[in-house]
């Protein structure tokens, strides 16, 4: 074991060595907390918080990474000569032989990203995504998030030849979509899988393993970057709402895992410990000290759709910056608190996780980052 990663297991585990002194490590975390937390972890967990962070390593687990992500997308995807069947929640659906007037509901991330021409989705000014999509002239298909129904008469009067839908909404709403016009439904949350997906279920699916190796590289150099400046320092997310706030685990919750799956971020034991929450993992304020985050994130709010509540978490958020305990956060202390934009941090898909990871890098990594980018290709077996 080489003394990088000495160090970091130290700091999650608080596993101290007295014939080691290596700095950094968190030796306020007590070793019987520590090994307990560890004994509840999945071979999986721990094997991730082994991992190094040089160039040759993360080829090797980015690659193996795509070849899992590409196996889960031919479970979703089949080919049988010119026939593309997608088997998603709501049942199976045989893509048309061609598709010129594509709608989209709650998936113009991935659709996006792969540069597929469609005609309406649904987007407002508050979207992450707006700029582009009004500077497509991509129509509006509106959405009642209360009711979680779509405005189904906008979606005729395009006359789609093939929908491609979110699968969050319910089978009502694919039945009708269905009846207008053949739909595709995907798993958003699962971003890297739904863009090969999709891409396969298109009949473009070398756009779609170019673009997710374009991400990986995207991810290697953020990581390196960052990992050079804060090395195996705790980053932590806390989220702020109206009435309560989170903070996110390690690896449970499909908004901020891509900080510790993808970048390999260093996370503090209470947040490994939220691993094993049943609840929504709100957070008292008095805890708060106790989180031992070196590096901290703020998301306040909700989505796009959600100006009140918004509001008010943000003036929750700066209530507790006037609290005596948030000034006993390590983060806090030593000027390590990056408030994020949390319409893009609530969306899924490998665009909006591309400027959540790039919003991590420019606030501890881009000013400090001697690497240079064009050197950081991501290596793919074939």
């Amino acid at each position: 074991m080489n003394v990088n990663t000495f160090s970091k297991l130290c700091s999650v585990v608080g596993i101290v060595a007295v014939a080691f002194t290596i700095s950094g490590c968190n030796i306020n975390q007590t070793n019987e907390q520590s090994a307990q937390v560890m004994g509840q972890l999945s071979p999986k967990v721990q094997g991730m918080l082994h991992r190094q962070n040089t160039s040759e390593a993360i080829d090797v687990e980015f690659a193996k990474r795509f070849d899992d992500k590409m196996a889960q997308a031919k479970k979703l995807v089949t080919v049988d000569g010119d026939t593309i069947t997608v088997k998603h929640k709501f049942g199976t659906t045989v893509m048309p032989k061609t598709h010129q007037r594509i709608v989209v509901i709650r998936m113009e991330d991935p659709i996006l990203a792969l540069d597929v021409p469609f005609l309406a989705g649904n987007y407002n000014p508050n979207h992450y995504l707006y700029e582009q999509l009004s500077a497509k002239d991509i129509n509006v298909i509106s959405v009642n998030d209360d009711s979680k129904t779509i405005n189904y008469e906008q979606v005729q009067a395009e006359k789609p030849d093939l929908i491609i839908m979110r699968d969050s909404f319910d089978q009502n709403v694919y039945n009708a979509l269905n009846k207008i016009a053949p739909t595709a439904a995907f798993d958003l949350r699962q971003d890297e899988t739904s863009l090969l997906a999709l891409s396969m279920a298109l009949g473009i699916p070398e756009t779609g393993e170019l673009r997710l190796r374009e991400y990986y590289s995207k991810a290697k150099f953020y990581r390196m970057a960052l990992h050079e400046h804060i090395g195996d320092k705790t980053v932590a997310l806390l989220r702020v709402l109206n009435k309560e706030i989170r903070l996110y685990p390690y690896s449970k919750n499909d908004i901020n895992r891509f900080m510790y799956e993808l970048l390999n971020l260093n996370p503090p034991l209470m947040v490994l410990e939220a691993d094993f929450s049943t609840t929504n993992n709100a957070i008292s304020l008095e805890r708060l000290p106790d989180m031992k985050a070196d590096y901290l994130l703020i998301s306040s709010g909700y989505g796009p759709s959600s100006k009140q509540n918004n509001k008010i978490a943000q003036n929750r958020l700066e209530s507790m910056k006037r609290d005596e305990l948030w000034h006993k956060i390590p983060a806090v202390q030593q000027g390590h608190v990056e408030e994020v934009d949390t319409t893009v941090w609530n969306a899924h898909g490998i665009l909006a996780k591309e400027q959540s990871m790039k919003s991590i890098y420019d606030a501890w990594g881009n000013k400090w980052y001697s690497g240079i980018s064009n050197l950081l290709v991501v290596k793919h077996k074939k």
